[in-house]
């Protein structure tokens, strides 16, 4: 267990209060991280061809284990490899660092058998012992947490797992070597999904050589992965990353590659039509036009995310199930779809997307009914009382392209069912979501999540599976059957159950989903081809430079 001053110095390791889950922009001025000896980084009037990619908020932290947005998940994959990777073509699980993988009949051992000949970008090389290092350090990430640290989001070990390893929920018992390339997990109970899960970023394996127990802030400042990238620089506006020439399988395309911090679609648009940037990410649908007209090639990632309008139960107001409804009720999800989003995205009706086929034909659906939304609200008896809204500024994600334009679509139609809005705006590299989060008098806010593998436990995990700051939620109900769905096999049986969980969310309406929506990247004329994943499993290696 680290002291408090070691704890401190955890946090201060990263400039921001990423540690805790929270979004914050990093401390002002790059980052220098130090790179291998061996490699001695080329003059600036020499230094390789490379790709520009925008980005549409700044890296977190380096620490894989930390990442909670798309923006620091997009680097660390190309710098952290998990154990499991995702085919490209099918989004099915593939090898990584684990050539192969089998679990036990009664699903609680998984053996991964270990890819031999990895390095990482220090030069020590990849062995089970190195892999039970990183396992035993994602579940011990609590006990690097300060107890009075800010309010945070679900970290990915204690979602996948149901909590840290000193925690009697958890169902990771033990990871161990059992030879040089074989690790062995074994569970408490059946995890269906865990291959799965293992190939998100947080899960990116780091070399021992800067997992520190006196030191954990280590890794941050020196991020060693066995990726087809090496960090080269991490700063405020830009990350370099360069190609590692010792990656294990061949020297990427693209010799370097700078991601570019752009939150604004139009400057996105323009670094594009100028040529500072090769690869335009999360197009508008306000752009869309100019692109066309430009010839730009326009690739679309199928929906695989959903944007939310979530309540706080905890306030005084919007505790009362009926203020939800009319809320839910007031708002004209297919006017938001088609003013705002890109052809291809539907209004939500439940928290999963389609391509998951879970759900519910029982669930609730809110109809947009301004008369009833208005009747609902009056027979509640609010009077009128001012409801703070937070919603971000200077942000794109994957389910929210334009958040300024979209909160006013949402304010307009809850305004004009009688509801009294005071928006609380926050940029969000300026702490958007731990402002939200520790904001006890927050009526409402506007939010989304990704799917991060293709299971509804990424999305009802990380949402409902514990109470959180975010809804103050708490259904026992729900967690119980969140907590029994993972251990089913029966694929069938498993979605009956995500199905219940939908109803049971839908009726409750702690959140109420509004959008799947459908992203997309343009192309310019550096870049011939770019990897495309509805999960965002996007590998700069495998995109194609033009000649």
């Amino acid at each position: 267990m680290l002291s408090a001053i070691e704890r401190r110095r955890f946090l201060g390791g990263f400039g921001v209060a990423g540690v805790a889950g929270v979004l914050q922009r990093p401390s002002s001025g790059a980052h220098a991280v130090p790179t291998p000896a061996s490699d001695t980084e080329a003059p600036a009037d020499t230094e390789p061809e490379g790709i520009v990619l925008s980005a549409v908020s700044s890296v977190v932290s380096m620490d894989p284990a930390l990442a909670v947005d798309t923006e620091t998940e997009r680097v660390c994959r190309q710098v952290f490899e998990t154990l499991v990777g995702i085919d490209g073509d099918t989004g099915a699980t593939a090898p990584l660092l684990a050539t192969d993988w089998e679990a036990s009949r009664n699903g609680l051992r998984y053996t991964f058998t270990l890819r031999e000949g990895v390095t990482f970008h220090d030069g020590s090389a990849l062995t089970a012992d190195v892999v039970v290092a990183n396992f035993r350090r994602w579940g011990q990430m609590n006990q690097l947490l300060p107890d009075d640290g800010p309010a945070r989001t679900t970290l990915a070990f204690e979602s996948l797992f149901g909590g840290f390893m000193d925690e009697e929920a958890c169902l990771l018992e033990s990871a161990e070597a059992t030879d040089d390339f074989t690790v062995e997990l074994t569970l408490k109970e059946r995890l269906v999904f865990l291959p799965e899960a293992l190939a998100m970023p947080p899960f990116g394996i780091a070399s021992a050589e800067v997992l520190s127990d006196s030191d954990p802030e280590r890794l941050a400042r020196e991020p060693m992965g066995t990726g087809a990238y090496r960090i080269v620089n991490v700063g405020e506006d830009e990350v370099v990353l360069e190609a590692f020439t010792d990656y294990w399988d061949g020297i990427p395309p693209a010799p370097r590659v700078a991601v570019r911090t752009l939150p604004r679609s139009f400057d996105r648009l323009r670094e594009l039509q100028r040529g500072e940037i090769d690869v335009y990410d999360y197009i508008t649908a306000d752009n869309l036009r100019s692109l066309v007209q430009a010839g730009r090639l326009i690739l679309q990632r199928d929906p695989f995310s959903v944007l939310y309008l979530g309540f706080n139960l905890d306030h005084p107001i919007m505790g009362d199930r009926d203020v939800r409804e009319a809320a839910a009720r007031a708002i004209d999800l297919n006017a938001l779809v088609e003013s705002y989003f890109l052809e291809g995205t539907r209004p939500a009706y439940h928290f999963t997307p389609a391509a998951l086929e879970v759900q519910s034909e029982e669930a609730s659906r809110y109809s947009f009914n301004v008369e009833e939304a208005q009747a609902l609200l009056e027979d509640t008896g609010y009077d009128g009382e001012p409801l703070p809204f937070y919603y971000p500024m200077n942000a794109t994600r994957s389910y929210f392209p334009r958040p300024e334009a979209v909160f006013a679509s949402v304010a307009r139609d809850l305004t004009a069912a009688g509801f009294n809005i005071r928006p609380q705006p926050v940029s969000w590299d300026g702490g958007y979501v731990q402002s939200l989060l520790e904001d006890d008098k927050r009526a409402m806010h506007l939010l989304g999540r990704n799917g991060g593998y293709r299971s509804p436990h990424s999305f009802f995990g990380p949402l409902f599976s514990q109470q959180t700051p975010e809804f103050n939620y708490d259904s026992e109900q729900v967690r119980e059957l969140i907590n029994t769905a993972r251990s089913v096999a029966d694929e069938q049986r498993r979605n009956d159950i995500y199905r219940e969980v939908s109803d049971l969310v839908a009726e409750d309406l702690p959140a109420l989903p509004l959008v799947h929506p459908i992203s997309g990247v343009a192309l310019g004329r550096g870049v011939t081809d770019y990897p495309m994943s509805p999960v965002l499993h996007e590998l700069f290696k495998n995109i194609i430079p033009a000649e």
